[in-house]
């Protein structure tokens, strides 16, 4: 009877130390030869990060205006005699009407934030050209406030490690 199981004796011992591999790199590469690094699924490929410049100055300006100016509200409201809860309600609608009229802005700032402060891993893992963010950044700007945070949540939703491609707005 023949044995064709492979007897400890004749494997071949192959290690490898992590000082062996100069550059990760270079070893995906020469595993994955076929792999297009234009290609935003491809391990080959390489994001350029843009970290967009915060307008500090201007960013704390417009969050002082609105507080100075619901503070206003709150105190000539109570100064024509509105009850303290009437004063508290009219001075919250202003505010949610001003957030609402200025929603574009808010939410454009807020993607920028996260653009400048998010860690490169975590913004290295969109699979997508443009990015996420960027992806939410072109839908406002093309399609208005709704619909493009609505179109920018659902890319959002679509977007892990094992999908990708070139998507655009």
């Amino acid at each position: 009877m023949h044995n064709d199981r492979i007897q400890p004796s004749e494997l071949i011992e192959t290690e490898i130390l992590c000082g062996d591999i100069p550059d990760k790199n270079l070893l995906v590469q020469s595993l994955f030869p076929e792999a297009d690094a234009s290609d935003p699924r491809s391990v080959n490929y390489q994001r350029t990060l843009v970290r967009p410049v915060i307008r500090w100055g201007s960013l704390s300006l417009n969050i002082l205006v609105m507080l100075l100016v619901s503070a206003s509200v709150f105190y000539l409201a109570r100064y024509f005699g509105a009850a303290y809860w009437v004063a508290v309600l009219i001075t919250a609608i202003f505010t949610l009407s001003y957030c609402v009229i200025r929603l574009k802005r808010i939410t454009l700032c807020t993607v920028r934030l996260y653009q400048h402060f998010a860690p490169d891993y975590i913004r290295n893992r969109c699979r997508f050209e443009p990015s996420c963010s960027e992806y939410m950044i072109l839908a406002i700007s093309q399609y208005g406030t709704f619909k493009g945070i609505r179109k920018g949540v659902l890319r959002l939703k679509r977007c892990n490690s094992h999908g990708g491609g070139h998507d655009w707005p």
